[in-house]
């Protein structure tokens, strides 16, 4: 006997659950975004003031590029994550937040606890 004759019977009625199944598997899909990282963007912005703090007497040496791949290593390191992609992501993620709130060259920081 064929498998297609002997389950014909229960075609009908799986039919509902596999739209269900697939709704939820969607869903599921929608809100995963596979980040292995959780960015604190308050915490990010209170790093980055520091730095500019710390290197007030030599502004050239304050560099968007550089403080992002640090924080993003860091956070990896600390969080014991060894994938090359997630700091990358985060990296991009931190340097675009930094350079849209446009710190550099403003006199006074409100470092916010």
């Amino acid at each position: 006997m064929n498998t297609k004759e002997e389950f014909s019977f229960l075609k009908g009625n799986w039919k509902p659950l596999k739209k269900l199944n697939n709704k939820v598997n969607q869903l599921i899909a929608n809100f995963n975004t596979n980040k292995l990282y959780a960015v604190n963007y308050s915490n990010v912005r209170n790093r980055f003031i520091e730095e500019i703090e710390n290197y007030k007497n030599h502004p050239e040496l304050i560099d968007i590029d550089e403080f992002s791949m640090n924080y993003s290593f860091g956070y990896h390191f600390c969080n014991d994550i060894n994938d090359l992609q997630s700091k990358e992501a985060m990296f991009i993620e931190i340097k675009s937040y930094l350079k849209n709130l446009n710190l550099i060259g403003q006199k006074t920081f409100k470092i916010q606890t």
